[in-house]
């Protein structure tokens, strides 16, 4: 098959998992899809987090964020509320069951972070820069985040 074809394989199937909610706590998500509990965990890092920063921080239109709200809104995970002197701008805030959530998201990602961090330490500096290089490169194709590789000069 080839080593190029096997890596494509690979980061294929690494994305394809990195994307479904994972981690050993799948019952905690089980209601949930992977936008909305990405939503909460912006709506949870975010200070004043109305639908532009949150569009922002997940690279999503203002539209998208917008339905996402109305679903986590009608089903309790977050709520709504507007600052007395700003009445036009809506702003967005953890319910208790929408702090659980995040909470247990947070704690997913620490636990998949530790394991892949210990795969990543078994190979020496060289290799991990020409692995960086490579996802820079990958990711150069399809985001906005490929300018920060250029800019640390991995990518041309």
């Amino acid at each position: 098959m080839g080593i190029a074809n096997e890596l494509l394989k690979e980061v294929t199937l690494f994305q394809e998992y990195a994307s479904t909610i994972q981690h050993g706590n799948e019952e905690a998500f089980a209601e949930i899809h992977l936008a909305e509990i990405h939503c909460i965990n912006a709506i949870g890092k975010l200070e004043l987090a109305n639908v532009t920063k949150i569009a922002e921080l997940m690279r999503m239109t203002r539209g998208a964020i917008s339905k996402i709200n109305k679903k986590l809104l009608h089903r309790g995970l977050i709520l709504s509320y507007q600052l007395p002197d700003n009445q036009k701008e809506i702003y967005y805030k953890l319910t208790e069951e929408g702090k659980l959530l995040y909470d247990t998201h947070a704690k997913c990602h620490r636990r998949a972070t530790k394991k892949k961090l210990a795969v990543i330490k078994n190979y020496s500096l060289h290799d991990q820069q020409a692995i960086l290089k490579f996802l820079c490169e990958l990711n150069a194709l399809s985001q906005e985040d490929g300018k920060k590789c250029i800019r640390r000069g991995l990518v041309e």
